[in-house]
């Protein structure tokens, strides 16, 4: 009887390994087959060829090195140094674009894949959430085109691999690259600010050596900040490390369609006007006709050699209500849930028609996670960072009037909502397998 008892057991733990192995096998072969999906789009799709709009905007200030317009300045400045770096490599070849572009969009999953391994400890769920991630549709779109999300999206990934290896290894030197790369990933996009200032702090309130780590961290932040504060002060008048992002919130708390500004600085005049693409979208087609209540135009004067005088003037004109704040801040929680990403929307794409179909998950899934988080926070105690970063980009990209939403703000809480299922699976996993072996 025991030897039977014996037989059965070996051939179910048989059974099961030859199942993982199979399953595992065939994530690999996925995994291999989105790589080819990668490298097959974007050579298809280059982004040279997408050369406008925005992208055109991004593209022409990183090849020009000394632009110190007004525009240039608005934007971060990391991004740009990527573009130059990017147009002296390649002196815009296509097939030279197309290969660092792969390489870029490849090393997104590769990275998040890795700060999976480091947040839970199943191999196979963090395989599987790297896996998605290489099929996202979303994220493979935006690298048609230069835009800032392309550089964005593993900047922020590689800072929270970093935080939770600090996490873990709780020392000076771990702690020091992660304000490091934080601050870079906030240098690219502003929206990485908040949720820097949470995973640090986070690790410097739960860990030892304070002040060498506060030490070390002001340092940092000094070397970095130091010169972008001086010369955002010079060029601009204000103090704008990360870029100028005066014009975005007129926008957004005008509760008007477009903005028009002019810029005045010895002599020179710029004239600049633009209207976020969300507001000509109807987010909930094809449910609904719904559209924004956004009308008109906010015109602004600012000379910069007075500083933030003219600044001061316009936003006082504008100066937002209570129940202005609550539809505005209504619109821009459906834009960003809602709204179909730009300029990845060219409807000629397959890949993009399936990122606008998509668009309806993301919310319901995050409401989910939320529930599940809640209902059980007694095993999710000790893994509450994670949770935090996602409400402080909710609070700041959605709740802050600091500009007008589009889809395409989506895409770094597509990335955090996936790792938090995997969070989720991977620790019960964890604590479902002490079980299984009594």
């Amino acid at each position: 009887m025991c030897n039977i008892k014996e037989g059965v057991v070996i051939s179910f733990r048989t059974i099961i390994t030859n199942w993982r192995t199979a399953l595992l096998w065939s994530i690999y072969a996925l995994a291999l087959i989105g790589v080819l999906l990668h490298i097959f789009y974007i050579i298809d799709h280059n982004p040279v060829n997408h050369i406008w709009s925005d992208p055109e905007r991004h593209w022409v200030q990183g090849i020009d090195t000394q632009r110190n317009d007004p525009m240039a300045m608005t934007d971060p400045v990391i991004y740009q140094l990527y573009i130059a770096t990017l147009a002296k490599l390649t002196f815009k070849d296509p097939a030279l674009v197309a290969f660092y572009t792969i390489l870029l969009s490849l090393l997104a999953p590769w990275i998040w894949y890795r700060f999976f391994r480091e947040l839970q400890p199943s191999k196979m769920v963090a395989i599987s959430g790297g896996l998605i991630l290489i099929w996202l549709p979303s994220w493979l779109g935006i690298y048609s085109y230069f835009m800032q999300e392309t550089l964005m999206l593993p900047l922020l990934g590689l800072a929270l691999w970093m935080t939770w290896r600090c996490k873990r290894k709780k020392t000076v030197n771990s702690f020091l690259l992660v304000i490091f790369l934080w601050s870079i990933a906030g240098l690219t996009r502003g929206i990485c600010i908040p949720m820097a200032a949470i995973a640090t702090t986070w690790l410097w309130l739960e860990q030892a050596e304070k002040i060498k780590k506060a030490l070390g961290a002001t340092t940092i932040l000094l070397m970095i900040l130091g010169p972008l504060i001086v010369r955002g002060y010079q060029q601009m008048g204000v103090f704008a490390p990360h870029g100028m992002g005066k014009m975005n919130v007129l926008y957004a708390i005008s509760g008007k369609q477009e903005v028009k500004i002019t810029y005045r600085r010895q002599g020179a005049v710029w004239y600049y006007g633009f209207g976020s693409p969300a507001t000509g979208q109807r987010p909930f087609a094809p449910l609904s006709d719904w559209k924004t209540r956004r009308t008109g135009r906010v015109i602004a004067d600012i000379n910069i050699d007075k500083g933030s005088e003219d600044w001061k003037t316009v936003f006082e004109k504008n100066e937002l209500t209570f129940s202005e704040y609550l539809w505005i801040t209504k619109e821009n929680l459906i834009f960003l849930f809602f709204a179909e990403s730009w300029p990845d929307c060219d409807h000629s794409y397959l890949l993009h028609v399936v990122s606008y179909w998509m668009r309806w998950l993301w919310a319901p899934l995050g409401i989910a996670a939320f529930v599940i988080t809640a209902t059980f926070w007694r095993s999710q105690k000790r893994h509450l960072l994670l949770p935090s970063i996602i409400l402080g980009w909710i609070i700041v990209q959605g709740l802050l009037p600091l500009a007008v939403n589009e889809g395409r703000y989506r895409k770094p809480f597509e990335g955090l909502l996936i790792a938090q299922v995997v969070l989720l699976l991977g620790t019960y996993q964890s604590q479902k397998r002490p079980e299984s072996v009594n």
